[in-house]
């Protein structure tokens, strides 16, 4: 049964991913991504707790910053749906040979993944 519930916006989910000083959590981000402790350290080359201790590290601004302009894009393009973002996500794309998108940025291939996205935007890809 579908609801008629308004969608929170690209920006109100990504919103909830900074802290009270302006800095994106990794572990709020991971939250929003339905990723573990483990997954978001592994994508930071951190250690787990050292990222659950200081999720909002100065350290991790420009990855996080990173991570989240292409999920801010991701969901421009899922019309704001989350449960559709996360399923792309873990889903295996023919372009990456079987490879999920989460998989390319968990292995520090975050452009791949941006340039896909830039491509089904303009319509060039399938």
């Amino acid at each position: 049964m579908e609801t008629n519930m308004k969608r929170p916006l690209y920006s109100e989910i990504l919103t909830a991913t900074i802290d009270d000083e302006g800095r994106y959590d990794a572990m709020k981000l991971a939250g929003v991504l339905d990723w573990t402790q483990q997954e978001i350290a592994q994508y930071l080359d951190k250690d787990p707790s050292t990222v659950s201790r200081f999720s909002a590290s100065l350290n991790y601004q420009q990855p996080l910053s990173e991570l989240a302009a292409v999920i801010f894009h991701l969901l421009k393009l899922m019309d704001n749906d989350l449960r559709i973002t996360r399923a792309w996500l873990r889903t295996p794309i023919h372009v990456f040979e079987g490879k999920s998108p989460k998989e390319k940025i968990l292995h520090h291939d975050l452009r791949a993944v941006d340039s896909l996205l830039e491509e089904i935007e303009s319509g060039f890809s399938v």
